[in-house]
């Protein structure tokens, strides 16, 4: 109750605040974006960054722009719910389902090029060996993967047999580790190694560890949303990441920031085992065919 009270008074700052902006004549356009997930949450950035120079490509057609973040994070879901709340906030990241594409306004460029859909382990050290001796999917199929709540990754994963562990808060996955909650945490190859590393930093008395020599697979972009209402701001980012994709800026941010410069070079992936998983949940708004925004792996199989 009471983070309800304070958001709904935060809620009433935005719209004043806005109204302020408004009466003073500012015609810098005020972007809401969510906080980081947790401080492991090392991919904020990136998306940030992304955000910051699409829209200042599409300046010269759509208007200045400034980002500004909501002060608390919520669950993915709860923060889906206030992107029809003018002022609160203006855009999330959220992989596609037929819900949000119905619900939500989204850009139809894949943020990560659609690398996000493979993906790395996070595992225990404790339980290396037991990875190291996967030789099919069954075996991996016996483990437990921890996935969040309302992610679209738990319910493709379970449609083929997985089991999933899900659970609602970012940094929680990293406890279930340890704790034996789930054997492991997949994470795209864009973000796991970033987030892995920070994880350590700030928890060495208690490390976790990579595991790539098998990767699981599934076609689940990484997309922006906003609401219907803001259709002037899909389109101004859109256009800015066409752009970036057009003259290869989309793909050079991949392979230089931090977080996901570690998924490159792409050759370096030719030995590791893929296991592909269908994603019959895939909206078909999505587009899939452009193969312009997707990157690809060239794997075993």
């Amino acid at each position: 109750m009471q983070r309800l009270r304070w958001l709904h008074q935060f809620i009433g700052l935005s719209c004043l605040s806005i109204a302020s902006l408004s009466v003073a004549g500012e015609d810098i356009q005020v972007i809401k974006m969510t906080p980081k997930q947790s401080q492991e949450d090392v991919s904020h950035d990136y998306l940030v960054k992304l955000v910051s120079r699409s829209t200042e490509i599409a300046e010269e057609h759509f208007g200045p722009s400034r980002i500004e973040f909501m002060p608390i994070m919520l669950s993915q879901g709860r923060v889906l719910q206030l992107l029809g709340i003018g002022g609160v906030l203006d855009l999330v990241s959220s992989a596609p389902t037929s819900e949000r594409e119905a619900s939500f306004l989204s850009v139809k460029v894949p943020i990560f090029m659609g690398l996000l859909g493979y993906r790395m382990m996070i595992i225990s050290p404790e339980k290396r060996m037991e990875f190291e001796e996967i030789t099919s999917e069954d075996q991996l199929k016996n483990l437990v993967a921890c996935q969040g709540t309302a992610w679209p990754d738990a319910d493709i994963l379970e449609d083929s047999g997985y089991k999933v562990f899900r659970v609602d808060k970012f940094e929680q996955m990293f406890e279930e580790l340890h704790d034996g909650g789930c054997d492991y945490f997949p994470r795209g190859i864009t973000e796991g190694y970033g987030e892995l590393e920070y994880y350590n930093e700030k928890n060495p008395e208690k490390p976790l560890a990579k595991f790539d020599s098998v990767l699981i697979h599934y076609q689940v972009p990484l997309m922006f949303y906003t609401s219907h209402n803001n259709f002037e701001l899909a389109a101004k980012i859109q256009y800015g990441m066409e752009r970036m994709v057009e003259n290869g800026e989309l793909e050079a941010l991949l392979k230089t920031h931090p977080v996901t410069q570690s998924a490159f070079p792409l050759s370096k992936w030719k030995n590791s085992k893929i296991y592909s998983v269908p994603n019959n949940r895939l909206p078909k708004s999505v587009p899939t065919f452009k193969k312009e925004l997707w990157l690809e792996l060239n794997t075993q199989p």
